[in-house]
């Protein structure tokens, strides 16, 4: 199985000076096959791998870093493209079509889903692809063509699989690095699981209510930090763009965000983790988080709730653990659904955080919706 293990990086100045310049070169080319792919409207992997040899040869500054880092944006253009022709990318590109209006937004429009130009300061990274050139040592680890005054860089951590590193993706955000491995490993823990199935109704007041009566609370960690999020903001749009001051703003605002994203993150991860080891039949939602935010009351609070990310992690996990993951059918009234006689409520306001049936069944809405996701069937 390939499994990756994204570790925080400790490089020295010149060390994060030459992480910088691989990433500058590596946008650098990106940005030309764009460029060519947008003039001609079509670009082949053959004609990617010339431009890049033509740019190699013609400057001297590319030669400085491992031909791998420029040469893989053939593969990352190519997967591009091919993700920009997509019969759900055509249909959005088509749209977003229909609902243009000025020349700024019909151009926009034109090029929706298809590779765009990488600007500085986003999307800052880049891969070695090749497991040959990658040398990990404890908690150190080089890549080819790495200056020997350099010498290896420092890892926060150990990598916490044993397996062969495939490849390794370094990128930079929030003024910090990161090292990506991908493992090909067998290295799992399994353990019997302890319970046999249960239900898992998501929501905002409570992240999660399992069939069993567990609870597990909303993490909200957008929520709790919002106001200096919004003071940074604040602070940061009246300051002097690219001033002393402006840079040292910025840096704090995207630390915090990154807090805010790694602390939902681990949230997510301690419940999936645990969903995943514990039972041996887990049922879930299938939930469309994109449907959902356009109600406007809510929406803050469910792209904070991180459905998405949940429904992503259950799957490779329970895979991992060989758990079966029931996903329920989106148009199931769960939460209108009496789990005692079967009945159908009409209506059910979401104020209502009692379901009460005629049959006299009084439950906590989730807690019912929970149990008939478990009883769920084809």
């Amino acid at each position: 199985m390939l499994l990756a293990h994204k570790i925080e990086l400790y490089p020295s100045l010149k060390q994060s000076q030459y992480l910088k310049h691989c990433v500058d070169n590596r946008r650098y080319m990106y940005n030309q096959l764009v460029a060519v792919y947008r003039e001609f409207g079509k670009l082949t992997k053959t004609n990617s791998q010339q431009i890049v040899k033509e740019n190699r040869a013609k400057f001297e500054w590319l030669q400085d870093v491992s031909t791998r880092v420029i040469r893989n944006t053939v593969d990352d253009i190519d997967k591009a493209i091919k993700r920009g022709w997509t019969p759900e990318a055509k249909a959005k590109r088509k749209k977003a079509l229909a609902c243009a209006v000025t020349p700024k937004q019909k151009h926009k429009a034109v090029h929706y889903g298809l590779p765009s130009f990488v600007k500085r300061g986003e999307s800052e990274s880049f891969s070695i692809r090749e497991k040959e050139k990658i040398r990990v040592n404890g908690r150190k680890f080089k890549f080819e063509k790495l200056p020997k005054e350099l010498r290896e860089i420092k890892m926060r951590e150990l990598i916490r699989f044993d397996g062969v590193v495939k490849q390794v993706t370094i990128s930079k955000r929030a003024d910090k690095w990161f090292a990506s491995f991908l493992i090909e490993t067998t290295d799992i823990e399994k353990q019997e699981p302890s319970f046999e199935s249960v239900g898992c109704d998501l929501g905002v007041k409570e992240l999660a209510v399992l069939s069993d009566g567990k609870i597990f609370p909303a993490h909200k960690s957008y929520y709790k930090r919002e106001r200096k999020l919004r003071q940074l903001n604040k602070k940061l749009s009246r300051q002097k763009k690219d001033s002393n001051g402006f840079k040292d703003t910025k840096v704090k605002l995207q630390k915090l965000h990154y807090y805010v994203s790694e602390s939902r993150k681990q949230a997510l991860h301690e419940l999936t983790s645990w969903l995943s080891k514990n039972y041996k039949r887990v049922a879930i939602e299938d939930l469309a988080p994109s449907n959902m935010v356009k109600n406007r009351r809510l929406a803050k609070s469910i792209i904070d709730a991180g459905f998405g990310m949940f429904k992503e992690q259950m799957k490779y996990k329970c895979e991992m653990y060989n758990t079966e993951l029931v996903i329920v059918d989106r148009f199931f009234p769960s939460s209108k659904t009496c789990s005692k006689c079967g009945n159908v409520k009409k209506e059910l306001k979401l104020s209502e955080r009692t379901y009460t049936c005629e049959c006299g069944l009084v439950m906590d809405r989730d807690l019912n919706a929970s149990i008939n996701i478990n009883n769920w069937q084809k």
